[in-house]
């Protein structure tokens, strides 16, 4: 506590905060994000503006699943648009709170201020926090044909998968993944791996889509085709190419992809090769399972594939390879004893 006075008081704040929002029934208090964003409403967040624990240049974060993946702590861009949405529901539109925030805080959250007070985009209004339960996939489109960007986002994230062709919901998913706005088409995208349309123009699109330079779009997309079942050609290769970036979630969407397949063409084999050997020299556990998955999919002997590819240039991997394919094998015979005891009992 004495070497790390700001840290220890801020933390002591944040707890007491995450105490109070347990005691009020709050039912996101356990993810952090959440907590912070309320450290800040509530006017304690100064403390807090001063610490960076987030690292910028970390680990892909899908911003359209943060209830399932939430980070452990609001970045600056989310600390920066918090205190612009406090203070414009308080009708503040130069905050005194402005004066204590570090320089790099400061800039981006005057720019969100100008921004709320002219649009009012905010899902969140100064009487209210509208309902979000009781209301028909019909109503929530309505409000993606009507409402401003941030209300767009909440609608679209709250359409529900149903049995019946709808062709108002094709639309939407359509228009809104055409939009041409980075943050409105992720969330779409993420709406379209939970429906599951297999309309054809929107499939088309998401085709169209998966040439993106932007990652996080192209990733989302890969893996939206592949849940679908409408990998073609193209999505294939865009994929197989993804097993090159530097980046670990694109990775992880290339390979999720591709293991999805019953075989792979041969000009897919080396980029798949360089991002197992990738895997086993950063001993990335996760990822060295997948591309070991993929392998046992696609080769009768992937132990001789093993070999071939680690005993001469690499020969210090190939054990941690081996116990990989052994581990896989393993989880495999177990998923499907389970499977035959459940269809066992429901003979029975």
């Amino acid at each position: 506590m004495k070497q790390e006075p700001l840290l220890t008081t801020a933390t002591l704040v944040n707890r007491l905060v995450c105490d109070l929002l347990v005691q009020n029934g709050f039912a996101y208090a356990h993810l952090p994000e959440l907590v912070d964003m309320a450290v800040i409403t509530t006017g304690l967040g100064a403390l807090q503006s001063h610490i960076s624990l987030v690292n910028e240049g970390g680990h892909f974060w899908d911003s359209t699943q943060w209830e399932t993946f939430p980070r452990p702590f609001l970045d600056r861009h989310g600390v920066a648009y918090t205190y612009a949405v406090a203070a414009w529901l308080r009708d503040q539109r130069t905050p005194t709170l402005l004066e204590d925030l570090p320089a790099e805080l400061k800039k981006p959250t005057k720019k969100s201020i100008k921004y709320l007070f002219r649009t009012g985009d905010c899902f969140v209004s100064r009487d209210h926090l509208p309902a979000l339960s009781g209301k028909t996939n019909s109503e929530w489109v309505q409000a993606t044909e009507e409402g401003s960007k941030s209300k767009k986002i909440i609608a679209i994230r709250q359409l529900a998968p149903t049995d019946q062709v709808d062709s108002r919901l094709s639309e939407c998913i359509l228009s809104q993944l055409k939009s041409g706005d980075r943050e409105l088409c992720l969330h779409t995208i993420e709406a379209q791996a939970k429906l599951l349309i297999q309309d054809p123009a929107v499939i088309d699109e998401l085709r169209l889509l998966s040439t993106s330079r932007d990652d996080q779009i192209r990733a989302k997309v890969i893996m939206t085709l592949t849940m679908l079942g409408a990998l073609d050609e193209q999505s294939i290769q865009v994929a197989a190419k993804m097993l090159d970036s530097r980046a670990r979630f694109v990775v992880y969407a290339g390979i999720f992809a591709l293991t999805s397949l019953p075989s792979v063409p041969e000009e897919i084999v080396e980029p798949a090769n360089r991002g197992f050997v990738r895997s086993l020299q950063t001993c990335d556990y996760d990822m060295i399972g997948l591309f070991t998955s993929a392998w046992i999919r696609w080769e009768e002997n992937p132990e001789q594939h093993f070999e071939a590819l680690l005993k001469h240039d690499s020969p210090e991997y190939l054990e941690l390879a081996l116990e990989s394919l052994a581990n896989a094998r393993e989880q495999l015979a177990n998923a499907s004893s389970e499977a035959d005891a459940v269809e066992t009992q429901e003979s029975a």
